[in-house]
């Protein structure tokens, strides 16, 4: 269980075509009750765009979507001298070891399967800001 959130609010970048992802992951995001602001790119073009103004603190981004895909956009970003250090989170339902071996090479921070309900994902989110130090557990 998280007890201490670090106070400044947090920006994250949600890079997925699917509308439903992003729904979802305000609503987990809510329940974990971090103070955050959410920006949602419906495609890696679209991404990259507005990586050119925003300061985050994270990038998840769907490895599967129309035009450019994950591992592209992940490529790119990866170019880009600001985001050198933005944790950039892998995600994709059919993630496999080869998938995540890839994307590592590529440069994500890590690599998952999307969790496939809400709790679930809670649970990953939490855990997750714990790992890249977004927030500090209750064990520390």
């Amino acid at each position: 269980m998280i007890s201490k959130y670090h106070n400044s609010k947090k920006h994250f970048l949600i890079i997925d075509d699917d509308e439903d992802e992003m729904k979802f992951f305000t609503e987990a995001l809510k329940s974990i009750k971090i103070s955050y602001k959410c920006t949602w790119a419906k495609s890696g073009e679209q991404a990259l765009q507005q990586l050119n103004y925003l300061t985050l603190d994270i990038i998840f981004l769907d490895v599967n979507m129309p035009g450019m895909n994950g591992f592209q956009c992940l490529t790119e970003i990866r170019k880009l001298p600001d985001c050198s250090s933005i944790p950039v989170i892998l995600l994709s339902s059919q993630m496999n070891d080869n998938m995540r071996a890839k994307g590592l090479q590529l440069g994500a921070t890590a690599c998952f399967k999307k969790p496939n309900s809400i709790a679930d994902l809670i649970i990953f989110l939490e855990n997750l800001f714990i790992r890249i130090s977004l927030v500090e557990s209750s064990a520390h």
